[in-house]
Formats: structure tokens, sequence, C-alpha cells
């Protein structure tokens, strides 16, 4: 992974690190603030790492979006057909939050909240009340060149739409100095545009399955390239049903994603981990909607393997041993984590529009049903979820202790619906046993 940034003394620097199944190693940093960064030099100093490391210890190499580390990736393809290239996940997908926030609609929205968050955070008897209407939360302010902030913005501007009209109607307010001067009715003006509300409300729903998609491939948790494909087509999925009589509400929006995840992704890539992913793999019903993955697979397998056959006919073996679930893979253990859920997938969970929770019922080993709740904190640059609900009641009742081992499962019906597991266990002697049993 190469990974570009400026330093407080203006340094222009690249750092290399290695991701392998023990985790992320820094290998080294390369001050290149003294020569021009053409795909050619770039390409020199990739390849010097790639020999460093090993061809055949290198599967993917991942950079930024720029043009010259494109040029690099598709040098690099050429000299070396096993590895493969593709630009951050990440910046991939802030670049299509980039894109739909250039259009008009959603640029009016944005304007409208910075006019709205400025006015309060510039006035202190505002910010006061704004604090106090809200319970001392605070309202994300957009940021111009952070465009997955300007959509979190909104959903949390959104979330106390009634707080803060409230808060310009309240006798308080209105008897202020504030509520009398021309900037205080402006800001009042907004805060009242119904119309303003309702496109807001559109644009949240519309923006945050994809928000969803950024936080679980920007998380350090565990890496998400398993989850991406399938991430992608639920969030344009979710799109398409929140807006099924208003789809040309929503069709500028899937374009975007399509033009950016036809252009910029390695889909074959994504496709390959997809299918070797159990939590999908398994699912019958998942797997027949995306077929086509199996092409992407054979591409990926072909261009991994490199002419050499008896490498591919083993892969080939491994893999119906994989897709028949035969040998290990038929262990209890295999099975059990098929539906295993990360930790940053909790963002799986579909919050409703303008909300920061869910809820549900997830079953223990018993059938006793579990009532439990999915909450997204409203502190810190990505907001992280966490659980509550009858969780208490279920520590004590298991009574867990540190070390102890909480897992909870996500398994899609046949009527659309989820089916939700918890699973507590216990480590003794090297193996995990369920503490219900």
């Amino acid at each position: 992974m190469a990974d570009g940034w400026t330093d407080q003394k203006r340094r222009t620097l690249i750092n290399f690190l290695v991701y392998c199944p023990k985790g992320t190693v820094f290998l080294k940093t390369v001050d290149v603030s003294d020569v021009s960064k053409t795909a050619r030099l770039l390409y020199q100093l990739f390849r010097e790492v790639v020999l460093y490391v090993g061809v055949e210890n290198i599967v993917h190499m991942v950079t930024d979006n720029a043009a010259n580390y494109v040029a690099v990736g598709r040098l690099l393809m050429e000299e070396f057909p096993s590895i493969f290239w593709s630009p951050c996940t990440a910046h991939c997908i802030n670049l299509i939050l980039q894109d739909i926030g250039k259009l008009q609609s959603v640029c009016c929205v944005v304007k409208h909240v910075y006019g709205i968050t400025k006015y309060i955070y510039n006035h202190c008897y505002p910010l006061y009340l704004m604090r106090k209407f809200t319970g001392g939360k605070e309202i994300l302010r957009p940021a111009p060149t952070r465009f997955a902030t300007n959509f979190i913005a909104l959903q949390s501007i959104l979330a106390y739409k009634d707080e803060l009209r409230a808060m310009v109607t309240f006798r308080k307010w209105v008897s202020s100095a504030y509520a009398k001067d021309i900037k205080g009715k402006k800001f009042v003006e907004s805060v009242l545009d119904s119309l303003f509300w309702e496109e807001c409300a559109v644009i949240v729903r519309m923006s945050e399955p994809l928000v969803r998609v950024l936080r679980l491939v920007d998380g350090d948790d565990r890496p998400s390239m398993g989850y991406l494909y399938d991430a992608i087509h639920h969030a344009k999925e979710e799109m398409m049903r929140r807006f099924q009589k208003r789809k040309s509400r929503v069709k500028p929006f899937i374009d975007i994603i399509n033009n950016r995840w036809d252009g910029q992704f390695c889909r074959s890539l994504y496709a390959t981990a997809f299918w070797l992913n159990p939590r999908f793999q398994y699912d019958a019903n998942i797997m027949d909607k995306h077929m086509s993955t199996i092409s992407g697979l054979l591409d990926v397998l072909e261009k991994y393997a490199h002419g050499n056959l008896p490498l591919q006919s083993k892969i080939t073996g491994e893999m119906k041993f994989f897709r028949n679930a035969e040998h290990d893979f038929d262990q209890a253990s295999a099975i059990n984590n098929r539906t295993l859920m990360p930790p940053e997938s909790l963002w799986a969970f579909s919050l409703p529009a303008g909300q920061n929770s869910v809820e549900f019922d997830a079953f223990d080993m018993l059938g006793q049903p579990w009532r439990l709740k999915i909450s997204v904190r409203n502190e810190g640059k990505y907001p992280k979820p966490w659980i509550s609900g009858q969780w208490g009641i279920y520590v004590l009742q298991k009574r867990l202790r540190q070390g102890d081992r909480v897992t909870l499962t996500m398994h899609d019906q046949e009527n659309g619906a989820n089916n939700y597991r918890i699973i507590a266990e216990r480590k003794h002697f090297g193996f995990w046993y369920s503490i219900d049993q």
C-alpha cells in the first residue's frame, strides 16, 4: 500500500506499508519533495518496493486515485502480470460523494445547512440555545473539501430539525436582540423553511446507504474487501427501493455510482472477494443474484496462476471443496463462523433516515429473544456504533466476564427479512464453548 501525504514542513512524502495476515507493517517513507511526481518516476519507486518485498509475496497493490498513480498501476501490472493494482476504495467512495455533491439540488441544500450552522457557531447566545435544545449535542458542520462530512452533516442537522425549529420559536429567542437583526431573521427563515427540510430529508435518504459503505471500508477493525461488492449493490438497491415512485430523483445518484464502479474499481477482484466470503457463498438467495461473480473469480485466478497449470489445477480443486463445504470447510467451527459479522459491519443495520438507532430481536442458543439496540454516537470524525437495549441484562444473565466472546450474526430469510442470533462463548484449554450449553 502507498499513502502520499504532506507533513508540517510541507514535505511531500510517500509511506509504503505491507498488509499480511498478522497485520499492517510499515516498510519505509520516501521524500519526493524535490522531484516531479511523474508516472515514470513513481513507477521506478514502486518497482523497487515490489522487488524488495518479492513478486511472489505480493497479490494486490493499493494507491490513491490520481492519474499518475493509475498509470503506475498499469505499468506494474504489465511488468508483473500476477500482481493486481487498484485505487483506494475509501478514496473512490469519497469521489462518488464528491460527484454527488456537485449536483445542483445537493449544492443548494449543503449551502443552506452551512448558513444555519455558521450562524449558530459564530454567535454565543444562539449556540447556547442550540445546545440547550439538543441536550448538549453538537451539529456537525459541512466542510468544503471533505465530501463525506457534508452528507454526514445533513444527517446531523436533520436529526435535530424539531429542536432547531422549537429554538427559533422559543419566547426568549423571539424577545432577544438576535431575533431582530437582519442576520438573525435570515437564520430563522432558513430554519423554518419547509422546502429545505423536505429536500434535506430526500438527500439524506438517498446518500445514507452510500455513507454506510464508506464507514464499512474506512474501518480499521478488519479487512472489508470481502464485503464491498455486496455493500455497493445493496446500497444501490436500497436507494432505488426508497424511491420506487420517484425514480428520476435517484437516477443521477445511481449513474454516478455506476460510472465510478465501472471505471475505477477493480470489479473482478471485489467479485472474487465476495465469492470467497463464506458469509455470502453459502446463502443461495444472495449467490443466485450475483452469479456473474464466478466470471470475475476465474479472471482473477487465471491472472494469479499466470500460466502455472499445476497451481491453477490445485486452486480449482480447493474451490470445489470450498463451494461444496467439504473437508475442513464442513467443520463446526467453519460453519459457525460463516455468518460472523465483522465489528465494523454493525453499519449494515439499516438506520431510518434522520435517526441514529435501530432495534431488533436477537435469539440466543436457547431460543430466548433479546431486544437489542444499535446506536450511532454523534462524536468524532466518523461516529462509531454501540449496542444497548437488553444488552446489560444479557451480560448479567450469561455472567459474561472479560475475555468472553459474543458473536452477533445476521441471516437472510426468504421473505426478505433478517433474523438475528447472538452466541456467547468462553475459552477453555484453547477451545471456545457456548455458555448456553
